[in-house]
Protein backbone atom coordinates (compact mmCIF):
# COMPACT_ATOMS: atom_id res chain seq x y z
CA UNK A 1 0.00 0.00 0.00
CA UNK A 2 1.17 2.85 -1.11
CA UNK A 3 1.22 6.00 1.09
CA UNK A 4 0.08 8.94 0.11
CA UNK A 5 0.59 12.48 1.81
CA UNK A 6 0.30 16.76 0.43
CA UNK A 7 2.38 19.64 1.48
CA UNK A 8 -1.14 21.70 1.99
CA UNK A 9 1.39 24.94 2.34
CA UNK A 10 1.28 24.74 -1.58
CA UNK A 11 -2.15 24.66 -2.03
CA UNK A 12 -2.29 27.55 0.30
CA UNK A 13 0.62 30.10 -1.43
CA UNK A 14 -0.82 28.64 -4.41
CA UNK A 15 -4.26 30.26 -3.73
CA UNK A 16 -2.83 33.43 -2.97
CA UNK A 17 -0.45 33.81 -5.19
CA UNK A 18 -2.05 35.22 -8.41
CA UNK A 19 -3.66 37.93 -6.92
CA UNK A 20 0.13 39.30 -4.68
CA UNK A 21 1.56 38.94 -7.85
CA UNK A 22 -1.00 40.58 -9.99
CA UNK A 23 -0.95 43.59 -6.67
CA UNK A 24 2.57 43.87 -7.34
CA UNK A 25 2.82 44.65 -11.13
CA UNK A 26 4.94 42.14 -11.81
CA UNK A 27 5.58 39.70 -14.34
CA UNK A 28 3.24 36.73 -14.10
CA UNK A 29 4.21 34.23 -16.81
CA UNK A 30 4.83 30.92 -15.58
CA UNK A 31 8.78 31.05 -15.20
CA UNK A 32 7.81 34.10 -12.87
CA UNK A 33 5.22 32.21 -10.81
CA UNK A 34 7.48 29.53 -10.10
CA UNK A 35 9.91 31.22 -8.90
CA UNK A 36 7.56 32.96 -6.69
CA UNK A 37 6.22 30.03 -5.81
CA UNK A 38 9.08 28.21 -4.61
CA UNK A 39 10.75 31.03 -3.16
CA UNK A 40 7.83 31.44 -1.18
CA UNK A 41 7.35 27.60 -0.02
CA UNK A 42 11.17 27.90 0.88
CA UNK A 43 10.83 30.63 3.52
CA UNK A 44 7.26 28.93 5.15
CA UNK A 45 6.81 26.29 7.66
CA UNK A 46 5.13 23.23 5.60
CA UNK A 47 2.24 21.27 6.52
CA UNK A 48 2.20 17.81 5.32
CA UNK A 49 -0.92 15.87 5.86
CA UNK A 50 -1.34 12.08 5.51
CA UNK A 51 -5.27 11.36 6.18
CA UNK A 52 -8.88 13.88 5.43
CA UNK A 53 -8.83 15.16 9.46
CA UNK A 54 -4.77 16.45 8.91
CA UNK A 55 -6.34 17.96 5.98
CA UNK A 56 -9.10 20.07 7.78
CA UNK A 57 -7.23 21.11 10.00
CA UNK A 58 -4.60 22.57 8.42
CA UNK A 59 -7.61 24.29 6.47
CA UNK A 60 -8.63 25.49 9.54
CA UNK A 61 -5.30 27.03 10.51
CA UNK A 62 -4.61 28.46 7.31
CA UNK A 63 -7.70 31.17 8.12
CA UNK A 64 -6.21 32.55 11.40
CA UNK A 65 -5.01 36.15 10.65
CA UNK A 66 -1.48 35.12 11.33
CA UNK A 67 -0.96 32.19 9.06
CA UNK A 68 -2.59 34.20 6.37
CA UNK A 69 -0.10 37.26 7.24
CA UNK A 70 3.11 34.74 6.98
CA UNK A 71 1.90 33.48 3.79
CA UNK A 72 0.86 36.92 2.46
CA UNK A 73 4.65 38.48 3.84
CA UNK A 74 6.44 35.41 2.04
CA UNK A 75 4.48 35.81 -1.20
CA UNK A 76 5.27 39.39 -1.04
CA UNK A 77 8.95 39.01 -0.55
CA UNK A 78 8.91 36.75 -3.44
CA UNK A 79 6.98 38.59 -6.11
CA UNK A 80 9.50 41.68 -5.09
CA UNK A 81 13.02 39.73 -5.67
CA UNK A 82 11.16 38.37 -8.60
CA UNK A 83 10.20 41.04 -10.04
CA UNK A 84 13.78 42.68 -9.47
CA UNK A 85 15.49 39.90 -11.18
CA UNK A 86 13.07 37.82 -13.48
CA UNK A 87 14.68 34.67 -14.50
CA UNK A 88 12.65 35.05 -18.13
CA UNK A 89 15.24 37.99 -18.81
CA UNK A 90 18.03 35.53 -18.56
CA UNK A 91 16.76 32.59 -20.78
Amino acid sequence: MAMEYRNLMEDIVLRNLDSVMESGGGCTCDACRSDVMAYALNHLKPHYVATRQGRLMVKLQSYTSQSRADVLSALSEAASLVAQSPRHDRE
